[in-house]
């Protein structure tokens, strides 16, 4: 295993996902004083001291789980133990003991893994005098830390470095993954379905009840020699149908965030049912974040022979016209139908995304632009087009320069980006283009 792994179990509410964000510096599981509220495995590289790990932040032992999935949540704490190179078992010091701290300790010691007892909400060295009671559950001396107060990180994540098995060969050259791939949608249409499928394992709880992700959950595979994160995220559904104090709010802004760091972003698509609304503000979104996408259509099998992938590329176009660059395919999750070609069609498009076209490439299809449809002005001021130039990857930027760039209108804008696209390898990649003003005497492009 090219990284190792180390899990936070412990029962619920002990602070499991607050010592996530903690040690890793930043928000990435879900808090929140409702218990239960993690189900799946969410994990995060961490580096310290020239070593590097996944934490992993599990569900709690014996949750008692409102939709009925605490035996999958289970399931997925037992699968968190049984990859883990070393275990961090979380207690609560305010609560002090618990039966369910003892049951907890029978299941962690069963694991047969290193463990470090970790005791949280110590806020303070004088809170530190209740934690002898924890020793009667004979593991080691143990760590004190407060998520709240930022006490104690440091010494934690020397501890785990310490615990953790000698550093393989691959580790130091293992570096980031290639590409972040997120998997949105509206909730149900088969993204964590489509997780495991990729990951050859449970990776994530499936269920028919709708909105059993909550959080993003970070998935890292290895597809075709290459490696990568799938970011599995909650489904989305109307935003009227949310409130502030909803789990589904967070969720909602989980996944917007998890659009934003994504490399390539795949909308899966329910093919069963119509392109809805949340399809539709899920597409605006990701163009506007400009972000290469690929229209995944789901549950392919159960719709094979009564319409074709073509009638579902003409379908696509005419419902979300803002997309109609992307790439689409139609695959099933569960018959594991067209996710190897999915998976490579994501690389593809992050590396058409890197593309930096040389400025007489550039300059040459602006030129051909221009002959055949030069902007037009709504007054009688001349539109006068100098020059463009990419000013970045990831997504391409194109700077255009012209004279006034208040006459260059939002239709002509789209028409152009279009035509660049035709005219250049960014076939399949959202363009951003900035129009700007250019006041020194320069040669304008020719123009029809």
């Amino acid at each position: 295993m090219p990284i190792c792994s180390v899990a936070i179990v412990g029962r619920p509410n002990v602070g499991k996902s607050s010592l996530l964000n903690f040690l890793a510096s930043r928000r990435i599981s879900i808090v929140d004083p409702t218990a239960g509220v993690t189900r799946d495995r969410i994990a995060a590289l961490i580096e310290h001291s020239g070593r590097r790990f996944e934490l992993v932040d599990t569900g709690g032992f014996g949750v008692t789980d409102s939709d009925n999935l605490s035996r999958q949540v289970e399931e997925q704490i037992q699968l968190a133990m049984e990859s883990a190179s070393l275990l961090l078992f979380v207690v609560d010091i305010r609560t002090g003991l618990t039966p369910a701290d003892k049951q907890a300790a029978l299941m962690v010691r069963s694991s047969n893994r290193p463990v470090l007892l970790v005791v949280n909400k110590a806020d303070s060295s004088a809170m530190e005098r209740a934690a002898a009671d924890f020793y009667a559950m004979g593991f080691a001396a143990p760590i004190m830390v407060s998520c709240r107060e930022n006490r104690g990180r440091v010494q934690l994540l020397d501890a785990i470095v310490e615990h953790l098995p000698a550093a393989p060969d691959t580790e130091l050259a293992t570096g980031e993954p290639e590409i972040k791939l997120a998997i949105v949608g509206k909730r149900n249409a088969g993204k964590s379905s489509l997780v495991n499928a990729l990951a050859g394992q449970p990776r994530v709880i499936v269920s028919e009840i709708p909105g059993t992700t909550r959080d993003s959950v970070d998935v890292r595979i290895e597809s075709g020699g290459r490696s990568l994160i799938v970011i599995d995220t909650a489904g989305v559904r109307k935003k009227s149908r949310m409130t502030a104090s909803d789990l589904e709010f967070y969720a909602f802004h989980r996944a917007q965030r998890s659009i934003r760091r994504a490399d390539v972003v795949l909308l899966m698509i329910d093919a069963t049912v119509s392109v809805g609304d949340v399809d539709k503000k899920l597409t605006a979104y990701i163009t506007q974040e400009h972000k290469p996408l690929i229209l995944g259509f789901n549950k392919w099998d159960l719709v094979q022979g009564r319409a074709s992938p073509e009638e579902f590329v003409s379908y696509i176009g005419k419902l979300l016209p803002q997309a109609e660059y992307a790439p689409v395919v139609c695959l099933s999750a569960k018959d594991n139908d067209n996710l190897d070609q999915t998976v490579q069609l994501a690389f593809t498009l992050h590396a058409q995304a890197g593309i930096r076209l040389s400025t007489g490439q550039l300059n040459q299809a602006v030129e051909d632009i221009l002959r055949q449809r030069g902007p037009s002005s709504p007054t009688s001021q001349v539109v006068k087009v100098y020059y463009a130039t990419q000013t970045g990857t990831c997504p391409p930027e194109i700077v255009l320069f012209v004279n006034n760039p208040q006459l260059i209108t939002e239709e002509y804008r789209r028409y152009f980006v279009r035509q660049l696209r035709q005219r250049t390898s960014l076939t399949e990649v959202p363009i951003k283009l900035i129009v700007r003003s250019h006041h020194r005497r320069a040669p304008t492009l020719e123009k029809a």
